[in-house]
């Protein structure tokens, strides 16, 4: 298989490709909101950084124990969404879009089941290690697939990020969350 031509990394001609993700991340908020005991806020979206992408709206999914991993969807004009997972793990779907990626709605849409399962089932970890040196680790494991990474830190950084308002267990492992007592 060839190479995508040179003009097709950053071009966009087709984003209405992803426009599924948008009721899908609807339905995801109704079904979490139905089967976990969680609170749900929607608000305006913080502003975006991008240029090119403007945030719609932003729904905040908080778990009743601080110790289970939060979920804030943001909505983008793309059409497509920001995870804002745990503390620190921020997911755009899709991750790029350009007319040279193989990113097509239907992976768009299997990540985001993944990455919902993988969370209201425990299964994110996240911490950072070292003082000279930090390093945030994160890893998630799912049904048949995971992904993990790294990436050093400046020591402001990591102050700050310790700071902030939400902080994974001592453990860096976050617990599956609460199910809704059936009725």
């Amino acid at each position: 298989m060839d190479d995508p031509p040179e003009e097709a990394y950053g071009r966009v001609t087709n984003p209405e490709r992803f426009a599924p993700l948008i009721p899908a991340a609807e339905e995801l908020i109704s079904d979490l909101a139905r089967r976990f005991d969680v609170t749900i806020s929607r608000g305006p979206a913080a502003p975006s950084k991008s240029k090119t992408v403007a945030t719609l709206e932003s729904v905040q999914i908080t778990p009743v124990h601080v110790d289970q991993a939060p979920l804030a969807i943001t909505f983008t004009s793309f059409p497509g969404l920001y995870l804002d997972v745990g503390a620190w793990q921020h997911i755009a779907l899709p991750s790029c879009g350009c007319d040279a990626c193989s990113e097509d709605a239907e992976s768009t849409l299997r990540e985001l089941a993944e990455y919902s399962e993988a969370l209201t089932a425990g299964q994110l970890s996240e911490r950072i290690t070292g003082n000279l040196r930090p390093v945030l680790e994160h890893s998630w494991e799912g049904l048949g697939w995971g992904r993990s990474g790294k990436s050093s830190l400046s020591r402001e950084k990591a102050a700050e990020l310790r700071a902030g308002p939400v902080q994974p267990p001592a453990d860096g492992h976050w617990r599956p969350w609460s199910t809704t007592l059936p009725s």
